[in-house]
């Protein structure tokens, strides 16, 4: 049998890709249509795709006739370990076939696996019709190994062709893929993912950021601030590209970190924040540790930073409303939290909302409401203090709910949104009204108007 080539079975592979997008667009001329919409092409586009595997079948009808069981494998090691497993390959042929498995490194992988790395025994073996072969695979990974993720194909057969053509086909016939990832399990805890906080203008603020070593080294941290993603844009560039500057500067925030974390201890890094007294909008940013713990990758060591300036209003907002009757105004508003002040160490801040509300009936009289009643409400999440953290942040996470109660030392229960509700009352009048509200506290809230008998 003629085996193609490398060079030949890319020419098949591209020119059946042609012929299938000249015949749809021909298909498409046919029928009187001027355009094809990529919902009518996206079929006909994976039908040639199939039909392209179908024809490398034909050049290569053994491969067909081979079964590979497992057709996947999937391993996760440590450098210097070593596993193996067991692969059965049937001839389902009516000839007999010669097998001589080889590992071939595919060009599509994060890293490329050494093909001293495995061992096939046997490493040939003649199959009559019907046969069945078992072949030990066993993988030695050296201890000075890179971490990351691995893939090769296993080929059982000669005719193969290289790993760049099979690796378009995860699935091409007579071969296995292997996959496998790196990892030491880290050492390091990160007790504190991130730091989310909403802060005023001109005040300073301390949070802690917990890490705890599980193993028996001590380990190095060398902590330093980075802009988020590790992207830093100028600010005549930020400006432009319609990005909105920071807040403040890395130099508002000082970091005191030790150097080392001693084996079975738990470290504290204590961030100082000074917000400038003319800060305006948020910052965002990011601390990396700098750990020296081989199992740890680099986006899992960053503490992301979040930090909101609390807008403070100088003009009440206003709006106005219509009254059919002379029933009651009974007036609720509603404002929100989310997970502000979790790592301070400032244990008395308080961050419930205030509204300063006043009415304008009718008459063009102001009428002050009177407070009927508050609701404070928190969603609570039940969480696990064990390693892996998140290495994202999840800024909607709060250790307090309403007036101050602390939740997120309550084993493993931490403080979610929460909802601060206050419902007024005024005499009514039928006619135009003004409302006007200052909040204090809050970055949102809204509010609802009823007229007439408050819902219990």
């Amino acid at each position: 049998m003629r085996i193609l080539d490398t060079k030949a079975l890319k020419g098949i592979v591209c020119g059946l890709l042609v012929i299938a997008i000249f015949s749809i667009a021909c298909a498409g001329a046919g029928d009187g249509s001027t355009v094809t919409s990529a919902k009518e092409v996206q079929p006909k586009v994976g039908a040639s795709v199939e039909s392209s595997s179908i024809y490398i079948a034909d050049y290569f009808p053994e491969f067909e006739k081979i079964r590979v069981d497992p057709a996947y494998k999937y391993l996760q090691l440590d450098p210097g370990n070593s596993d193996n497993f067991t692969v059965t390959v049937e001839n389902q042929d009516n000839k007999t076939i010669r097998l001589k498995p080889e590992l071939l490194i595919t060009p599509y992988t994060e890293n490329f696996m050494n093909e001293n790395w495995t061992s096939i025994s046997p490493s040939e073996k003649t199959l009559k019709p019907g046969e069945k072969q078992e072949f030990q695979v066993k993988v030695n990974i050296p201890e000075d190994a890179d971490l990351g993720n691995y893939a090769a194909l296993i080929a059982f057969t000669e005719k193969v062709p290289e790993g760049d053509i099979a690796g378009y086909y995860p699935n091409f016939p007579g071969t296995m893929q292997l996959n496998i990832e790196l990892r030491v399990r880290p050492s390091i805890q990160i007790l504190t993912p991130y730091v989310n906080d909403l802060v005023e203008a001109g005040e300073s603020y301390t949070y802690e950021i917990k890490l705890r070593n599980t193993g028996d080294k001590d380990i190095a941290i060398s902590p330093e601030l980075t802009r988020a993603g590790g992207i830093v844009y100028a600010e005549d560039a930020a400006s432009s590209a319609g990005i909105p500057q920071q807040a403040f500067g890395d130099d508002a925030i000082r970091v005191e970190a030790p150097e080392i974390i001693k084996a079975g201890q738990t470290a504290i890094i204590e961030l100082t924040l000074a917000v400038p007294a003319d800060a305006k909008g948020s910052y965002t940013g990011s601390l990396d540790l700098n750990i020296d713990d081989p199992g740890i990758r680099e986006y899992e060591e960053l503490v992301s930073l979040s930090f909101r300036i609390l807008p403070v209003p100088e003009e009440p907002y206003e709006s106005s409303f219509e009254a059919e009757t002379d029933g009651p105004v009974t007036l609720e508003i509603k404002a929100y939290q989310y997970g502000y002040g979790l790592y301070t160490t400032e244990g008395n801040r308080d961050l419930t909302p205030s509204f300063n509300v006043s009415l304008i009936n009718p008459s063009g009289d102001e009428v002050t409401p009177v407070l009927v009643n508050t609701k404070h409400s928190g969603s609570i999440n039940i969480v696990d203090d064990t390693y892996p953290q998140p290495p994202y942040p999840m800024p909607y996470i709060s250790s307090r709910i309403a007036d101050g109660m602390e939740t997120y030392d309550q084993g493993n229960y931490q403080g979610g949104t929460t909802t601060f509700v206050k419902t007024y009352s005024a005499p009514g009048a039928a006619g135009k009204w003004t409302l006007s509200i200052l909040p204090r506290n809050t970055e949102n809230f809204e509010y609802t108007v009823t007229i007439g008998a408050a819902e219990e």
